[in-house]
């Protein structure tokens, strides 16, 4: 039948759904519901950025963020023109779920500026390349899965009489087929709040948080079995759209907060030699910059790896604040950072305990006629 989606560049190989190899990092409960084996293979994490500009008395503080409706970053920082400015990160795990624990902030990039009107379409962080490669995959599975299902009951289904235990098989045969249709359709066209990959999510996001979330894929078993010492990075080619990995300049970080999973580094707006970054911002103008955030994390059994994280900002560089500006000063609760909230999947979970016990007596069966 063929994925039901694109084909991905990507071969898979055939750990997807069965049963975990000796040496396998990521294992999932066969018999819980779609929606636990699926959190058990998935993480939340939260990136969040602050700017930060050096004041009057000498110390770097955060910048207010200006919410709009037209905004979808989550709001535009405010830069004041010529000041030395410093970029703050901080990962944050959402939940109890996933297998992920991150560890520190390995490297800050940032590039990519772009400059539009305010009535082009808004830009944000959301990139579905790795969903589709997500859906692919789990259709493939399902589809190998079913295509074994299929020649077990043609088997059955080509003898004159079946015995009580045959019959028996075959209608647990025909509801496991059913339930994987149904499992199919429940990660490709996932329902709101769900918990499955992609699933949109209605309930309220935090303040300066972007609404779509997006998701990052890789089979870490998979790869572990095709190349053990290459180091995995998740993320590695999950641009956003538009962005130039050459357009992209590294900072160096000047302090490190591994606790709070936290770093700050040093960014000279100027390096960029951009109008757009070094003129004051017309009304009707909107400028963008791509951040690149590379997170160390660690798995079970002490494996460690990279996830790489993007999050486009928006920025107005201002001389001066109006009267209107400076009375914001006294109000509290001034936004003063913007985030992204990110689906971190490291695996297709594995399918119900029928299947593999079905599976692993066909195979001892063979192997006692051979």
């Amino acid at each position: 039948m063929g994925c039901l989606l694109s084909r991905c560049g990507s071969t898979y190989g055939g750990g997807y759904g069965e049963v975990p190899r000796t040496g396998s990092i990521i294992t999932t409960n066969a018999s819980a519901p779609l929606y636990d084996r699926w959190s058990e293979m998935m993480t939340r994490l939260q990136l969040w950025v602050e700017i930060l500009e050096i004041n009057d008395n000498g110390i770097y503080s955060a910048v207010e963020v200006q919410e709009r409706n037209d905004i979808k970053t989550g709001g535009i920082y405010q830069l004041r023109q010529g000041l030395s400015r410093r970029i703050l990160v901080r990962v944050l795990p959402v939940g109890a779920g996933g297998n992920i624990a991150c560890k520190s902030i390995g490297s800050i990039s940032i590039g990519n500026v772009h400059t539009q009107t305010r009535h082009q379409p808004a830009l944000d962080s959301y990139q579905n390349e790795d969903l589709l490669k997500l859906r692919c995959a789990w259709s493939e599975a399902l589809e190998s899965v079913q295509s074994r299902i299929g020649e077990q009951l043609h088997s059955l289904t080509e003898k004159e009489m079946l015995t009580e235990s045959e019959e028996e098989e075959r209608g647990k045969l025909l509801e496991e087929w059913i339930r994987l249709l149904r499992e199919r359709d429940a990660v490709l066209l996932p329902k709101e709040n769900s918990g499955v990959p992609g699933a949109r999510d209605t309930r309220p996001v935090p303040q300066g948080m972007e609404s779509r979330i997006p998701t990052l894929f890789a089979d870490v078993n998979d790869q572990l079995r095709q190349n053990p010492k290459h180091r995995i990075v998740i993320g590695e080619r999950s641009n956003v759209s538009g962005q130039d990995p050459n357009q992209m300049i590294k900072l160096t970080t000047v302090k490190h907060d591994q606790h709070r999973v936290c770093a700050i580094s040093a960014w000279d707006s100027s390096t960029h030699e951009t109008e757009s970054l070094n003129c004051l911002t017309e009304p009707e103008q909107r400028v963008y910059l791509t951040l690149q955030v590379g997170v160390d994390v660690s798995l079970p059994y002490g494996m460690e790896l990279e996830v790489v994280l993007r999050k486009r900002v928006c920025v107005r560089v201002y001389k001066k604040k109006s009267l209107r500006d400076s009375m914001r000063g006294f109000m509290q609760d001034i936004p003063k950072r913007c985030g992204v909230m990110y689906e971190i999947v490291t695996g297709i979970p594995a399918f119900s305990n029928f299947y593999h016990e079905n599976l692993n007596k066909k195979n001892v069966d063979s192997d006692k006629r051979l």
